[in-house]
């Protein structure tokens, strides 16, 4: 590929993006509330693969095994029902587990969601290590999270509490172990994936009678665990020449789940006692699910070999991020504002609903769409009967674009401001302005004209663009197709790298 003119935006790439929702899907709440993590949830599948690290005994003990999730709706409550069936065949244990909640939903102001998550009712839950038995007596539980949605991501963070009891043995005076957990967890969804971190601390407080004496014993752990869905795009040229395409893209999605743990916990004697010597013991579970792969389909640019931005023209074609066959693409001519928005409405599509929960939600949906409205232009330039007043009003709805003046002015060409503008307001970022007085390290930062200011410094700061190699932004240059197709393809790749990092090295050390 030829290097870009000097002169262009530079934007920091990563070649991993994330799923379409016609793939596997990972939802809050997937990996369950425990020490453990799963595969992710799959349309038309409700059982997954699933591990857990246990510390009741005080050792860290790796359980493995599947965890099925049911999810039903009613008016504004999710009920989730958890039911785990593992084993360590090392240790001859075994751990069976059904767990139910219910999540009631509260509408808030700017379209925010309060979600606060409650037991249905007691679980079951019986652990078997070596020859001892652990059975829950009685486990309290509360978890609240907010929910926080911008035009093309939906923000959530929210934190947990819970205390189990167990009693040891089939007697009442054979002990109890109690496991008190205090947690944390922040994720995003969006149309092209979600990533899902968590943070939970436990303390572990043991007394059970052993030859005649009582011995109490008490540990801390820390679980950090971080469960993402994401693809790859590789371009394969075809080996045969009598064909009728050069070659296309594959699309390759991995689901990855990371879990950290650190527990300091008594050392015992040979007897099982335990002892005044503590140890701290690290360890790390990693569940991926098989790769699924799938071609995209293949565009007719055949005159764009060898040009700078042909892999990037290539990619949105197939994604269905620009229409057409592709054959009367001209990557040197400029891309108008109605153009562009078309494109970025079909890269920054809509968050998905959870699909185990679509069927249940269409009936209320459908109510609420049967009333028709009268189709008006949100713009005086833009008429109803234009090509892309669908695009520019669904942007505008969104929130994805504002106007000027009433005029959105379709057909001037758009600007590097101008589109940083837009993705910024995709993403929901704004907040993250400093205020007045904030100065990017662009060479030309007087250049950027007021409406783009916080845009731009929000955009550099979060690594979306960087200057030329001389240090210029030219914030105010008229963007052709070609850097419009690199801008758009590097705005996916952010979508799933870039947010995704933030969310999982920050937490897990992965």
């Amino acid at each position: 590929m030829k290097r870009m003119k000097k002169n262009t935006i530079c934007l920091i790439v990563a070649f991993c993006l994330l799923l379409s929702p016609s793939f596997a899907y990972a939802w809050s709440g997937d990996s369950g509330y425990e020490s453990g993590v799963s595969s992710g949830t799959v349309p038309g599948k409700d059982t997954f693969e699933y591990q857990e690290v246990c510390f009741i005994s005080g050792e860290p003990i790796v359980f493995k095994g599947t965890v099925k999730i049911k999810k039903s709706m009613k008016r504004d409550q999710i009920v989730t029902t958890y039911t785990y069936n593992l084993k360590n065949i090392d240790r001859s244990a075994t751990l069976t587990r059904t767990m139910s909640f219910t999540t009631e939903l509260t509408e808030g102001e700017n379209g925010q969601t309060a979600e606060k998550t409650v037991l249905s009712k007691q679980p079951t839950e019986t652990i078997k290590i070596d020859n001892k038995t652990y059975r829950l007596t009685n486990y309290d539980y509360t978890s609240s999270r907010i929910v926080v949605p911008k035009p093309a991501i939906n923000y959530y963070a929210g934190n947990l509490w819970y205390m189990k009891t167990y009693q040891i043995g089939t007697s009442s005076t054979g002990g109890t172990v109690t496991v008190e957990a205090t947690g944390e967890f922040y994720g995003y969804d969006q149309y092209w994936g979600n990533t899902e971190a968590t943070i939970l601390n436990y303390i572990i407080q043991s007394e059970e009678m052993k030859d005649g004496k009582l011995d109490k014993w008490g540990g801390t752990a820390k679980i950090s665990r971080s469960s993402t869905v994401s693809q790859q795009f590789k371009y394969y040229e075809n080996i045969p020449d009598q064909i009728g395409f050069s070659g296309g893209y594959e699309r390759t999605q991995y689901n990855n789940n990371i879990l950290e743990y650190s527990c300091t916990m008594p050392e015992f004697n040979s007897k099982g006692v335990s002892t005044d010597v503590m140890k701290t013991v690290r360890g790390s579970l990693k569940l991926d699910s098989s790769p699924d792969k799938a071609r995209l389909t293949v565009a007719d640019l055949k005159h764009l070999r060898g040009h700078w931005a042909e892999n990037d023209v290539k990619l949105l074609y197939g994604l269905g991020i620009f229409s057409g066959d592709g054959s009367d693409f001209n990557p040197q001519q400029y891309m108008t504002r109605a153009e562009f928005v078309s494109a970025i409405v079909k890269a920054a599509r809509e968050v998905p609903e959870d699909e185990n929960l679509v069927k249940r939600t269409t009936s209320s949906t459908a109510r609420k769409r049967g009333s028709q409205e009268q189709v008006t232009s949100p713009f005086t330039d833009v008429p109803t009967n234009s090509l892309y007043f669908e695009d520019i009003n669904n942007a505008f709805k969104r929130g994805l674009i504002t106007g000027d003046g009433g005029k959105f002015r379709p057909n001037d060409p758009i600007s590097v401001a101008e589109a940083i503008s837009i993705f910024i307001r995709t993403v929901g970022l704004e907040k993250l302005y400093p205020g007045p007085g904030a100065v990017t390290n662009f060479r030309d930062n007087d250049d950027i004209p007021a409406y783009a200011r916080e845009a731009v410094y929000i955009a550099e700061k979060i690594g979306l663009i960087q200057g030329d190699e001389r240090g210029y932004l030219r914030p105010n240059e008229k963007i052709t197709k070609g850097r419009a197709a690199a801008l758009i393809s590097r705005f996916i790749t952010y979508m799933g790298e870039g947010i995704k990092k933030d969310y999982r090295e920050g937490i897990v050390n992965y």
